[in-house]
């Protein structure tokens, strides 16, 4: 018996043919979920502290260093598959009437400038995260080690540029100036 939530089509519309972008998705979807997952968690510590809160006057200590540090695993999780199916925002308002061959060039430029931002940005969580472990950084309540968050946040990171790069090579794939 197979289920079909109506995830597949959708998946396999948007699925890399070659096996470098399969792998890529692959590795990105299961990212995603874990940041879904992440982003469930806090949902309900936020729920249990309201809970607390209004019930017996005691809501959970260190919800919001819990909060914080889940958002921004969560949202650096998001990160690779929105660039691998090319969610992110656009704004055209000056290429709208440009030919479609430069407005593949200027994609293609945008995907190469953003992954040497997620390369830099892979590399200072690296040297930020080194710091937080050498000084023994803690968060204030739960005295919870700040460095274990910035481990999500690299590789979010560090795939995010390798899926601009892929990307890259694809749109310069794609590029015809005959258009």
């Amino acid at each position: 018996m197979k289920i079909n939530f109506g995830l597949n089509k959708h998946f396999s519309e948007a699925r890399p043919r070659d096996k470098i972008g399969r792998a890529l998705f692959l590795i990105s979807t299961f990212l995603t979920l874990f940041g879904g997952l992440v982003l469930l968690f806090i949902v309900c510590i936020s729920v249990l502290s309201i809970f607390g809160r209004m019930f017996f006057s005691s809501p959970l200590m260190g919800d919001f260093e819990l909060v914080e540090m889940g958002c921004a695993i969560a949202i650096f999780s998001f990160l690779p598959l929105c660039h691998l199916k090319n969610g992110n925002v656009i704004v055209d308002f000056f290429s709208l009437r440009f030919p479609i061959w430069l407005k593949k060039y200027l994609d293609a430029l945008s995907c190469l400038l953003f992954g040497f931002v997620a390369l830099f940005f892979t590399w200072r969580m690296i040297y930020g995260a080194g710091d937080m472990f050498r000084y023994n950084e803690q968060t204030m309540l739960l005295k919870l080690p700040v460095w274990m968050a910035f481990v999500p946040g690299i590789f979010s990171f560090f795939l995010l540029s390798l899926v601009c790069f892929y990307t890259l090579i694809i749109s310069i794939k794609s590029i015809d100036t005959r258009n």
